[in-house]
């Protein structure tokens, strides 16, 4: 048992260091947090904010410390155990309630992947994140980002339920993607609008734009 709660530990520690914003702040003296659109301390502001250079510095280094401390624990502890759900979930949970920025951490997504890259060879959930991301980005293509995010990994979730047989990863991935939905639906629902959109590659299939709502909630006013 103390081994598995030395692991969490160090997974949300390791979770918790945000390279996205320190590595700005650091080296060029820019806050994403206050540059960016949407305040969030992820990889994806760093690209748009910073470069591409130190954008894909923090995406390797966000990736990393999601898969480094989930593959060494690995050699000390089984995925079978109940008790790793809490180990796989910290490193998300660590970047998304950052002791560092006062509980206001990110959005989680590249910790996932790195994640889930950790538990390679063990469990095909680095895949099934992955084709869903794909799949929502092109060829069923859903809107805004938040929106997609949120529909990705809860397919994610559904799809672990009959591709993965062990409790405990199916728990840690629950625990991840409750951490991640967190993060992106109070964006979705303020910033965003609740507006939507569904294409099928090119071709708009359905939605509903944030200017029709403003314009039917003024109608009835």
């Amino acid at each position: 048992m103390l081994t598995y709660l030395f692991w969490t530990a160090v997974s949300f520690f390791s979770g918790s260091v945000m390279y996205s914003y320190l590595i700005p702040k650091v080296f060029y003296r820019k806050d994403i947090t206050k540059i960016s659109k949407d305040g969030n301390p992820g990889c994806g502001n760093v690209f748009t904010c910073v470069g591409i250079p130190c954008g894909i510095l923090c995406l390797l280094l966000e990736l990393a410390k999601g898969a480094v401390p989930i593959w060494l624990s690995l050699r000390y502890v089984s995925p079978d155990n109940l008790m790793f759900a809490g180990v796989m979930a910290a490193p998300a949970l660590g970047h998304a309630f950052s002791p560092m920025l006062k509980n206001h951490g990110g959005k989680a997504i590249a910790v996932t992947f790195g994640t889930y890259i950790g538990l390679c060879p063990h469990s095909l959930l680095l895949f099934l994140l992955a084709i869903p991301f794909v799949f929502f980005s092109t060829a069923v293509r859903i809107t805004p980002h938040g929106l997609r995010v949120m529909t990705t990994y809860l397919a994610t979730l559904c799809a672990s339920v009959f591709f993965e047989s062990r409790t405990s990863l199916l728990l840690g991935a629950a625990i991840i993607t409750a951490a991640v939905l967190y993060r992106h639906i109070g964006d979705y629902i303020h910033r965003e609008k609740r507006h939507y959109g569904v294409y099928f590659f090119s071709m708009r299939l359905f939605g509903r734009e944030a200017e029709e709502n403003e314009l039917s909630h003024s109608g009835k006013t």
